[in-house]
Order: C-alpha cells, then structure tokens, then sequence
C-alpha cells in the first residue's frame, strides 16, 4: 500500500464537503461536514445564518480548488452562493435544516 496517503477524518470530511458543494445536489448535503457542528445554539435546527457561518468558516480554512473559487468570490457572490444553497438543502421551505435535510434524505 505504498503511495497512499492517510489523511484524518477531519481532512476526509473538509474534502467530501468540498465535493459536494461543488457538485450542488441536495442529495450530496450529508457530505457538508457534522451537522451538530453548524447547529451552534444546539436547537435541532441550521438556521441560514448557522449554515453561512459554517460554511464560509470550513471554507475559508480549506484550500483546495473550490475554497479557492470561493475566495475568490465577493462577499455578496459568496453570501448568493451559499443561500442558493441552503435553498436547495431546505426541503420544505421551511426557513431552517434539520437532520433530514442535512442528511439528504
């Protein structure tokens, strides 16, 4: 097995959250990192501006090519991007994500 780099669960997880936001489907939206992580009032829910601040901090962090892109983002293309989103993610419409949103199910 030479030639194979082991990478932590946290390097595993930022590189599948960046995949998925990159590929966009809902479906992939259990690939955006822990979800009790982005709930930061701990309420059972992701508020838009839970998922934003999530989001814009896993990526900012990150430098693979779409942190990259993201950085090189304005600040208004960014917060658009990430509310289509989370849009997307919110199954419903329900202004929030719960677990099944999250988990793409």
């Amino acid at each position: 097995m030479t030639g194979l780099v082991f990478r932590t669960t946290r390097q595993m997880t930022a590189i599948a959250f960046l995949m998925a936001l990159a590929a966009s489907p809902p479906a992939n939206a259990q690939m955006k990192g822990s979800f009790s992580d982005a709930d930061a009032n701990h309420d059972g829910r992701v508020s838009l501006q839970e998922f934003e601040a999530y989001t814009t901090n896993r990526l900012m962090a990150a430098n693979g090519r779409v942190a990259q892109r993201f950085k090189q983002m304005s600040t208004q293309d960014q917060t658009e991007r990430l509310q289509r989103r989370f849009d997307q993610m919110d199954r419903g419409h329900k202004g929030y994500l719960d677990r099944n949103d999250w988990a793409g199910t």
